[in-house]
């Protein structure tokens, strides 16, 4: 089991739980047992103090004898813990005997005590509890007045024999710790392992797949694993549609390459045929345009690669109107004076964005404008800006309605516009780069049988990385 994994944490997690939950538990029941056994002893102290008073009451000793009386105490040697308690029985008395004392006095006098008390130091003659040391040894010893026979009585017991007693005690509040912990360990790991078995599971269905697999995974999770298993059905989603695009990109590429291929190829052999000039002039402009058709299409699919690595825009405020201008610039002449330019600006319009890529984005849709324009139509471009968003719609009058459904889609070409120059990918760019800067783009088709094409793009500092 690694260090780093959910279930290391989880048993160490509730093993240190557990741990903690028992030891306070224990720690709790046995400061509750000493001090349960601190009162049985003190009242046994208490009881045995009343006792010896009652019976010397009753008796000549606190007049009659000059000596003291002295109770004899049994010498027993401890042996641990090997007998039992039926066992100690059964023995000379006990050998806890050794561990109590008391002492009575009749006024000034000693009259009876027990054996282990003769070396006692003087008592305090105050009712109550008390503790005093006897030869490095700790006493708790209990004080008892009896005023009518003027008789004071103490009791005292040994604070070992409640540290032993405390011992046993907590011994046997932890060991049962100690035996619990293995099992427990281990139930709490088949716990968890079984708990986490549809994390193995969700984990194998997602190792198993492969770019020819990427049907959705169909298990019946936990409710928490449900929206990990939903964000892994989605991001597999989106990557068949990348897949099927790209697919159809590499076909669509490989197809729209074929084409000038073929013609270029079509066109050498008629020059390697040709006989007069006229044919080889025909045979090298043929080759020309090809090579320029073909070249045109590699720069836009160079650009659409180039786009899909970026990995950050250089954003800066851009002026809208010098930016529009320098990208009509960059025209052809011949699409330049092909169509009637209206330009209806706003000067204080700007953009948040990178100025190359914005520019590209601009001098696309205005070459489409005026491409797919009829001759000396009008092309109309306007920009207005709205709560930090700046709008920039370019309507042209087309020749054929156009599918504005379809507009942006890679490689779409309307029928009726095969034989005009370009491949179909501009718009498609257009899209990429207006969505890495976090605006939209609307095509719908006018009553001119034109497009209306609609930008809307930041105005204000709104992005720093680009979105795929």
């Amino acid at each position: 089991m690694t260090t780093n994994s959910i279930k290391f944490y989880l048993m160490l997690g509730i093993n240190l739980l557990m741990l903690g939950a028992l030891s306070l538990n224990a720690y709790i029941a046995y400061n509750d047992a000493l001090h349960e056994l601190d009162e049985i002893y003190d009242a046994e102290l208490a009881r045995s103090a009343k006792l010896i008073s009652i019976l010397l009451s009753d008796s000549h000793m606190m007049s009659a004898n000059e000596q003291p009386v002295v109770v004899a105490v049994p010498h027993i040697t401890d042996m641990g813990e090997s007998l039992s308690a039926q066992q100690e029985r059964l023995l000379d008395g006990h050998k806890y005997e050794g561990k109590i004392a008391f002492q009575a006095h009749h006024g000034d006098k000693l009259i009876m005590l027990s054996e282990n008390a003769q070396q006692f130091p003087t008592v305090k003659r105050e009712s109550g509890y008390h503790e005093i040391t006897e030869h490095g040894t700790l006493w708790v010893t209990f004080s008892y007045f009896v005023p009518e026979q003027n008789l004071w009585v103490f009791t005292a017991q040994r604070e070992d024999i409640r540290e032993e007693m405390g011992a046993h005690i907590a011994q046997a509040q932890v060991r049962p710790i100690l035996f619990m912990m293995l099992p427990l360990s281990l139930l709490i790991y088949l716990v968890i392992k079984l708990v986490l078995r549809p994390v193995n599971l969700l984990q194998q269905q997602v190792a198993n797949k492969t770019p020819e697999q990427l049907h959705e995974i169909q298990l019946k999770l936990p409710a928490e694993l449900q929206p990990v298993q939903s964000a892994i059905n989605s991001l597999l989603q989106r990557i068949r549609s990348y897949l099927a695009q790209e697919k159809r990109f590499i076909a669509d590429a490989s197809h729209e390459l074929r084409t000038p291929l073929s013609i270029l190829q079509l066109h050498a052999q008629n020059l390697s045929s040709a006989k007069d000039a006229t044919e080889v002039a025909e045979a090298v402009n043929a080759i020309t345009e090809g090579s320029k058709r073909m070249s045109h299409l590699v720069d836009q699919l160079l650009s659409i690669a180039r786009l899909d690595h970026l990995q950050q825009l250089n954003c800066t405020l851009i002026p809208l109107t010098p930016l529009l201008h320098e990208s009509l610039s960059q025209l052809p002449l011949k699409l330049l004076d092909k169509v009637q330019w209206q330009l209806q600006l706003d000067d204080s319009c700007q953009l948040y964005g990178d100025s190359a890529l914005l520019q590209s984005v601009l001098r696309n849709v205005l070459d489409n404008a005026a491409k797919y324009s009829v001759v000396d139509g009008i092309v109309l471009v306007t920009s207005h800006s709205k709560a930090d968003i700046t709008t920039i719609c370019i309507s042209n009058n087309g020749i054929v309605k156009p599918d504005a459904s379809r507009l942006g889609d890679r490689f779409y070409r309307h029928p009726r516009h095969q034989s005009t120059e370009g491949a179909g990918l501009g718009l498609s760019i257009v899209n990429y780069i207006v969505k890495l800067h976090h605006g939209s783009i609307n095509f719908t088709a006018n009553n001119q049988h034109g497009l209306d094409v609609a930008i809307l793009l930041p105005a204000t500092l709104q992005l720093s990385t680009p979105t795929s």
